[in-house]
């Protein structure tokens, strides 16, 4: 896992303007904004322009959009802006789980249609101010750049007017349910000098390079050893920029040299479950049957009394049950569970007494007594089962849940 730190000296300078680090970004980049349009993007169905909620969240765990959008700046198609983000030293296993991201971004082109943008979007495990991401040069062009994670989103709108006027908006993705991604947290408590990285590319229809971020208008860095929204953020971004070729993509660290209302920050809002310590597990390669989404409400800890619950009502005629172990991996076990569903929990380290747990209700949950002393770390399962709860009868799985404690 890469990690880095920015150097204090270095974050200090920031901090009252722009170091010897940072350049200017062009001016004629940079455009007013309107006031923007929100919609919702799901990664099976696509975008939609209405404020539904999925299943993302419940807990925000980033927030720079602290003031109101003036200004937005433009991409070259071939160009990847970083910008920064940082999660507080708080999981026992050091990492931040991001399971939804909103943004905002207005374009100029012509788009009667609403779905000539294409978004490129990575999260990195960190990235260094005068070098963007570590490892990000050592890979070919056009690959993922060393990123944690990455996504496609295509299909968002430009200007719906089809005259190159400013649309702008507001997207949020919801990457719960198996699009998930896990990236560290800082290595020193309140050190908040260990940056992630958040990547953007726009591909827009014609490569005319009349789309890109809002910019965020007011600079909130976060206080130091504190979890609070803008955690990290800062008034730079790395640009690369593929068209230069292998080796020569990194432009530099740039700015906006407009004070308050021109950061060099963009709108971003990431969310996250807000359960300490618990990550969503979910199968390498899911199987026709991995279709249940498994949650919990509180700290798997000693004394606490957890719920586990699926997101939807059951199938009639199924009994829903808890698979409940000491250990776990995303590639799986087989399907002795049953057909077209993956076993993520080990059969060999099943807790005493022997699992499963039966879940009860239309939504089907099931709820601890208050927990005794337990292993460091343990694996739960939600699984549908046909003619009995017994090895090859499920028929549905669930994500697994890792609870560390």
């Amino acid at each position: 896992m890469f990690r880095s730190i920015v150097a204090s000296a270095a974050v200090m300078a920031l901090a009252v303007g722009a170091s010897a680090q940072t350049q200017q970004m062009n001016a004629g980049r940079i455009h007013q904004s309107v006031t923007p349009t929100y919609g919702t993007y799901s990664l099976t169905s696509g975008f939609q322009v209405n404020n539904q909620a999925y299943r993302y969240g419940p807990a925000t765990i980033f927030d720079n959009t602290n003031g109101a959008e003036y200004y937005f700046s433009t991409l070259g198609a071939t160009e990847e802006w970083i910008d920064e983000c940082a999660f507080a030293a708080t999981d026992l296993d050091g990492n931040e789980q991001i399971n939804g991201i909103s943004w905002e971004y207005c374009s100029m082109v012509p788009d009667v249609a609403g779905t000539a943008i294409t978004t490129e979007l990575r999260f990195y495990n960190d990235t260094v101010l005068g070098a963007g991401p570590t490892g990000w040069l050592d890979l070919v062009a056009g690959t993922n750049q060393n990123a944690q994670c990455g996504y496609l989103i295509a299909g968002l709108p430009g200007d719906l007017s089809g005259t190159f006027a400013i649309n702008c908006w507001g997207v949020t993705v919801d990457l719960s349910a198996g699009f998930e991604c896990s990236v560290p947290q800082e290595l020193t408590p309140g050190g908040f000098t260990e940056l992630n990285g958040i990547g953007w590319m726009y591909y827009d229809a014609g490569s005319l390079g009349l789309t890109g971020p809002v910019l965020d208008s007011t600079w909130s860095f976060g206080g130091a050893g504190t979890a609070i929204p803008g955690y990290g953020s800062q008034d730079y971004f790395e640009l690369f920029d593929l068209s230069l070729g292998l080796g020569a993509e990194y432009v530099g660290a740039f700015f906006f040299g407009g004070g308050s209302k021109l950061q060099g920050s963009f709108q971003t809002v990431l969310y996250g479950d807000g359960i300490l310590d618990t990550d969503v597990v979910n199968a390498d390669v899911p199987g026709t049957g991995d279709v249940l989404v498994l949650s919990s409400d509180v700290e798997f800890r000693p004394g606490n009394s957890v719920t586990w619950s699926l997101n939807a009502p059951g199938t009639a005629g199924l009994t829903y049950a808890m698979l409940v172990g000491t250990a776990g991996s995303s590639a799986g076990f087989g399907s002795i569970a049953g057909p077209g569903t993956t076993l993520l929990v080990n059969p060999g380290s099943i807790l005493t007494p022997p699992t499963p747990f039966i879940m009860s209700g239309a939504t089907p949950a099931v709820s601890t007594p208050p927990l005794p002393a337990l292993p460091p770390t343990v694996y739960a399962q939600a699984m549908g089962f046909s003619g009995g709860v017994a090895p090859g009868n499920a028929t549905e799985a669930s994500n697994a849940l890792k609870h560390d404690n």
